[in-house]
């Protein structure tokens, strides 16, 4: 059957940036440098180091689960506004459990590369902290939470197996204009693990437990809006299934975009996607492409919203966990059933 679309992906040059410019498309490993302070000229006006490092958002994100439990860490460092955050949920009893912090942007550190460097929070009785060898294919995280209000404590350690060869990432800077773009890297892998919380004990096991990394850097436009939904889980067979759909502001889409399905640790692109809320975000949201490779709808079942407005900043945040069901094409042109998948979306706007 002929694959109605597809699109170029190629091994990266080793920095995210040459010569002062963006290295601009999709890519099948990682990059070995992150250098967005040496793009030139991101804005109109020529700004130092420091202050071409303000407007730069920043982050590492990790989505992790079983059949029963998601949990989500953030270490988001957007300057004028960070935090530290994690959320975890049980499917079955349908608890939610949310602790985050609003802290200073030099409390948080999100490094520029994924060779021996590590992303982390660390305040009073709050501790996220990520370690990252790519070379040694390993990915860990430690959770250490104490008195966090009426919140039971959280202690946790994971480990995700980032091996690049064996589980095929998604790596893409993709253009916003001429001058400015955005880097994310992600990989979904297995997971193993334990996590204490407050009087469970939870083990997670690599043969049924996933993980997936979001490392991201950005010069986003102003004001910031996207789409985006992700869920992950395990074929009957065992293995590794998983997608990632976003619709934002990059241009030529057909060309550069993040959208993508892991089958057994291999990558297939999609397409360009729309997503559409008809009864609002707390009803179906239909997820489709003009190619018939994308054909999904997702059912919230809990949700996670923001709506700050200050003058000059202005958030609308709508960030729910639900199902998915429908189908997404493989590179071989056949249509792989999604079923009552775990996952979560995002409705953001954002001006600051």
């Amino acid at each position: 059957m002929q694959i109605p679309y597809t699109r170029s992906i190629v091994t990266p040059p080793s920095q995210v940036v040459s010569n002062g410019s963006f290295n601009v498309g999709c890519y099948n490993h990682p990059f070995r440098e992150v250098n967005f302070l040496e793009a030139a000229r991101p804005y109109k006006l020529p700004l130092p180091q420091r202050l071409k490092g303000m407007q730069l958002r920043e982050w590492q994100a990790f989505q992790m689960g079983n059949a029963q439990y998601f949990i989500m860490v953030a270490i988001y460092n957007a300057k004028k506004l960070s935090l530290a955050q994690f959320i975890f949920y049980n499917k079955e009893t349908k608890e939610k459990w949310r602790y985050e912090r609003k802290v200073p942007t030099w409390s948080l550190q999100v490094p520029n590369s994924l060779y021996e460097t590590t992303a982390h929070y660390k305040g009073k009785q709050f501790l996220l902290h990520a370690s990252h060898n790519i070379d040694a294919q390993l990915l860990n995280l430690r959770v250490q939470i104490e008195q966090f209000g009426a919140l039971p404590n959280v202690k946790g350690f994971f480990s995700g197996t980032h091996d690049v060869e064996r589980y095929e990432p998604m790596v893409v800077c993709m253009p916003f204009s001429e001058k400015r773009a955005m880097y994310s890297h992600k990989c979904l892998m297995p997971l193993k693990g334990e996590l204490s919380i407050g009087e469970q004990h939870i083990v997670f096991d690599p043969t049924d437990s996933f993980l997936i990394i979001d490392d991201h850097k950005g010069y986003y436009p102003f004001p910031t809006i996207y789409d985006w939904v992700t869920g992950a889980g395990h074929q009957a067979d065992g293995s590794l299934i998983g997608f990632n759909l976003t619709d934002n502001q990059v241009i030529s889409q057909e060309q550069y975009n993040e959208n993508g399905l892991w089958l057994d640790g291999k990558l297939h692109p999609l397409p360009p996607i729309k997503v559409l809320r008809p009864q609002g975000v707390k009803n179906d949201w239909t997820i489709k492409d003009k190619y018939g490779m994308v054909d999904l709808v997702f059912t919230p079942v809990i949700h996670t919203a923001v709506d700050v407005n200050l003058l000059l900043f202005r958030s609308k945040y709508q960030g729910p966990y639900g199902y998915f069901n429908g189908y997404l094409m493989d590179q071989n042109g056949v249509k792989v059933a999604i079923k009552d998948m775990f996952g979560m979306g995002e409705d953001f706007y954002l001006r600051v």
